[in-house]
């Protein structure tokens, strides 16, 4: 595309390549055309019949899920949204029932997983990025109504995915001494490591369950995700037990690894069926004749590789967290952070469901030039995820005791006021989380992946873990001083968020002032 002569706002956000020229807004330009790596556009027209360029059968169709994004925004929205919550509510119960099988096993099997947690948010992390930029590409190509680029964007996904999660195995024999560094004895540390490793082993699985997830999310496909992501997370809680006790395979906490990476492969099993077998999706992937191409990577990399570093530094606080837990409340410290925390994020998924279809959405707007309909999704995202989150906070604040009860069992019962503190302070991060989250997803849909990482790391490495430490360890207010200075910093990242999204939406509006409605390549050479 050409290069836009506005040396505003877009260019501060836009680092990641230049911006598509606004001067024709209804009608790509001449120079689009000569550049583009794509030749003429294979879309359908309204009645869904493949257009006369056609020649492959399938490269036109238009899909429901396609059809509602080009649609009411909110509905589509609240569509796409759905759906991925119901499948993370399903993701969180299981995360639930495997800390509760796990707590049995004691405070070192506690702490083992939650040791391990940043650790194997790091390695979906890459899987995420990967997916998070194929994901915004192929939703902006919708919204540019360019079939061809959001299949190649779907198939270097899959082959960038399945290199990456090989790559992931050279950390393996580095992983005990990692959790010693950390502060970990030798016994938890082989614990630890004991426990992560399967991941790794399997982490291909991990790595396509994660982008086939997002591809599909990205055409409006959101059930799909859901049904697969549910039948995993019911398989892994009925083979948890019988993997972890004496009574069936009496593997400890390695067995729930093990139950964990079997149910991630039955989930992915269905997606690769879907995407490569079944092929109704909107999006074909096209593996014959495969051949890298750096425009196209380019693409998934400046929305991806910002997400990788965002999941990355949110693993990299988690640890430094983890840290300060361990030098302010040893072994038991780390079992309430980590179980605490897994409940917590419970409240969270209905958010994590907003920022797929705020991504998506934001995507598909600003593929056509509909800043309009930008701003629409973001207040209303926003909006009702206050909603749910004062909501769900409530709850959790009431009830604070009895859900700690629920899994400080066994030998870790002595945790439950522990636990029941930490669930009542930290569940004001709820009201702060709809502005943080769905700011950095509509910049994500955006192309200003570079943007929602700095939220990040200022949200990360300027307040959070610094206040707790602060607040922690030098003003020796303890566990609970660690909790408030987490929050601190999530409150003042919240304000920033929202005032910097107005601001993004605000410029943009004055760069395209009205929505394209013909075929425009994306893929830049």
């Amino acid at each position: 595309m050409n290069q836009n002569n506005h040396t505003q706002p877009e260019d501060f956000l836009s680092s990641e390549g230049p911006a598509e020229s606004p001067s024709s807004p209804t009608q790509p330009s001449k120079s689009d055309a000569d550049t583009s790596v794509l030749g003429s556009q294979d879309m359908t027209d309204a009645g869904g019949a493949p257009s006369d360029s056609d020649s492959s059968g399938d490269s036109g169709k238009m899909t429901k899920g396609v059809s509602d994004l080009l649609g009411n925004p909110k509905k589509a929205m609240i569509k796409v949204s759905i759906p991925v919550m119901i499948a993370l509510f399903f993701e969180s119960i299981y995360n639930l029932v495997d800390t509760f099988w796990v707590a049995g096993l004691g405070a070192e099997a506690l702490a083992a997983v939650g040791l391990a947690f940043p650790f194997f948010i790091a390695l979906m992390a890459v899987a995420t990025g990967i997916g998070v930029g194929a994901g915004s590409a192929v939703s902006r190509a919708i919204g540019s109504k360019d079939k061809k680029s959001a299949d190649k964007f779907a198939t270097h996904a899959i082959i960038f995915a399945v290199i990456m999660s090989f790559i992931s195995w050279l950390i393996i024999p580095f992983m005990e001494p990692i959790f010693m560094l950390m502060g970990a004895d030798a016994s938890l540390a082989a614990t630890t490591a004991g426990y992560m490793n399967p991941f790794i082993y399997c982490s291909f699985s991990i790595f396509l369950l994660n982008v086939g997830n997002s591809l599909l999310n990205s055409e409006g496909n959101s059930r799909k995700t859901m049904f697969a992501t549910i039948v995993g997370a019911v398989l892994n809680m009925i083979l948890d037990p019988i993997f972890i006790f004496d009574w069936g395979l009496g593997l400890g906490v390695n067995g729930a690894a093990y139950a964990s990476v079997l149910s991630f492969s039955i989930s992915t099993a269905m997606i690769l069926y879907w995407l490569l077998v079944q092929k109704k999706t909107y999006v074909t992937i096209r593996l014959k004749g495969f051949k890298f191409e750096w425009p196209i990577i380019r693409d998934i990399i400046v929305v991806g590789i910002p997400a990788m570093v965002s999941q990355l530094t949110m693993s990299i606080s988690t640890v430094l967290l983890n840290a300060i837990v361990l030098n302010v409340g040893g072994t038991d410290g780390a079992a309430i952070y980590s179980t605490g925390w897994r409940i917590i994020s419970i409240g969270i998924m209905p958010m994590m469901g907003l920022a797929t279809g705020m991504t998506t959405m934001a995507g598909v707007s600003f593929g056509g030039r509909d800043i309009k309909k930008l701003k629409s999704v973001y207040y209303f995202g926003i909006q009702i995820g206050l909603v749910l989150e004062l909501l769900i906070a409530a709850c959790v604040f009431v009830f604070a005791d009895p859900i700690a009860g629920i899994f400080a069992t066994g030998e870790s019962a002595y945790l439950q006021a522990d636990i029941a503190s930490f669930l009542q302070i930290m569940c004001l991060i709820f009201m702060f989380l709809p502005a943080n989250i769905l700011t950095s997803s509509m910049l994500q849909g955006l192309k200003r992946g570079s943007s929602a990482l700095v939220l990040t790391l200022i949200r990360a490495f300027v307040f959070e873990v610094p206040i707790a430490y602060f607040l922690g360890i030098y003003m020796e207010m303890g566990l609970p001083g660690i909790w408030i200075g987490a929050l601190i910093g999530d409150f003042l990242v919240m304000l920033i968020s929202f005032v910097f999204g107005n601001y993004v939406i605000r410029d943009l509006m004055k760069i395209y002032h009205k929505p394209n409605t013909s075929a425009e390549p994306i893929i830049q050479k």
